[in-house]
C-alpha cells in the first residue's frame, strides 16, 4: 500500500469516529432511559394558594383590622357593642280620662264649646304622640281602651276611672316591660296658666302629677323631675313642675304603684289649640330621649 493510500485510509477512519456520535444522537432511541431519575424532595404542599391582587388586598385588610382592634381601647369596644345590642326605649301610653277635650279643637270640628267630647278628645292625640316619640327613637305602645266610653256603657261614674283601667294596665305590665309609662290628661286650668310664648311660638304648658300614697312614690318622682327639668332646658317654664297628690278627695296612687316608671302628664288645658299641643308633644319626645333614652 502506497503512502498516499495509507493517509487516505487513516483520514477516513478518523472521520468515521468523529461523525458516528452525531449520527447516533439523531436515531430514535429512548433518551429517558439514559436520564437519571430525580428523587422527590420533602417539601410542604400548599393547596389553593394564590397571588391574585384581590386576595392580597383582602389579607392586608384583615391584618389592618386585627391591628386596629388590638389597638382600640377596651372601653370604646364595649360601648360599640352595647350600642349595637341595646333594646329600643319603650313607652306605654294610656288615657284614663280619655274624653277630656280642648275647647278650640272641639269648636273647630263641631262648632260646640265643650270640655269633654266623645269623638274629639285627648285620646285622639295618641297617633300624634306616637309619631313624635318615634322621631326621637322611642318605641311606643298604646293601652287601647277608651275608658270613659266603657264607663258609660257599664253605668259607672267618672271617679271610677282609675279603678276601671287598673286591670287593663296591670295585665299589660305583666305581659311586657316598659322603660316609661305615661298617663296623659288635660288640665282644667284656663289659658293664662297653661300657655306660654317662646321665640314667638306659643306652647301648651304641662304639669306632672305623682301620687304620694304608695311605695313607688320616690321612684315615680325621680322620673318626673328628670323629665320636667329636661323640658325646661329646651323651653323655659314649659313645665309647671312636679305636683305630689295625697289626702282627701284625691286618688293618691293614679295606678303608679303598679310600676316605678309611671308618671301622669297634664298636657295643656281646656283653652289650648292643636298647634300648641303639637309643639309641646314634640318637646316631650325630645326631653324623654335626652333624659332616659340616651342613657339606656
Amino acid at each position: 500500500m502506497t503512502l498516499l493510500k495509507k493517509l487516505q485510509w487513516s483520514f477516513g477512519l478518523l472521520l468515521f469516529f468523529f461523525v458516528l456520535p452525531v449520527i447516533a444522537g439523531q436515531l430514535p432511541f429512548n433518551k429517558q432511559a439514559s436520564t437519571p431519575i430525580k428523587e422527590p424532595e420533602d417539601k410542604q404542599v400548599v393547596f389553593a394558594a394564590t397571588n391574585l391582587p384581590e386576595q392580597s388586598a383582602l389579607e392586608q385588610t384583615k391584618e389592618q383590622t386585627q391591628d386596629q382592634t388590638q389597638d382600640q381601647p377596651k372601653e370604646q369596644m364595649q360601648e360599640q357593642t352595647q350600642d349595637q345590642t341595646k333594646d329600643p326605649f319603650k313607652v306605654l301610653l294610656l288615657f284614663t280620662h280619655s274624653q277630656e277635650s280642648y275647647q278650640p279643637i272641639v269648636k273647630a270640628v263641631s262648632g260646640k264649646a265643650a270640655y269633654y267630647d266623645e269623638k274629639t278628645n285627648i285620646y285622639n292625640l295618641k297617633d300624634t304622640i306616637s309619631k313624635h316619640f318615634s322621631m326621637n327613637g322611642i318605641q311606643t305602645d298604646i293601652l287601647d281602651v277608651d275608658v270613659m266610653k266603657e264607663l258609660k256603657l257599664k253605668g259607672k261614674s267618672f271617679p271610677n276611672s282609675y279603678n276601671f283601667v287598673r286591670p287593663y294596665l296591670a295585665k299589660r305590665l305583666q305581659e311586657q316591660s316598659y322603660d316609661l309609662v305615661i298617663d296623659f290628661h288635660r288640665d282644667s286650668s284656663k289659658r293664662d296658666a297653661t300657655t306660654l310664648t317662646h321665640n314667638n311660638e306659643s306652647y301648651a304648658r304641662i304639669a306632672i302629677v305623682i301620687g304620694a300614697e304608695h311605695k313607688n312614690y320616690r321612684w315615680n318622682t325621680a322620673y318626673a323631675e328628670s323629665l320636667s327639668a329636661a323640658m325646661n332646658e329646651m323651653v323655659p317654664k314649659i313645665s309647671r313642675g312636679v305636683i305630689s297628690k295625697s289626702g282627701d278627695n284625691v286618688d293618691g296612687r293614679y295606678n303608679q304603684d303598679l310600676t316605678k316608671e309611671m308618671i301622669l302628664i297634664e298636657l295643656g288645658g281646656i283653652d289650648n289649640t292643636k298647634e300648641e299641643l303639637n309643639r309641646t308633644i314634640a318637646v316631650i319626645g325630645k326631653a324623654i330621649a335626652k333624659s332616659f333614652n340616651t342613657g339606656k
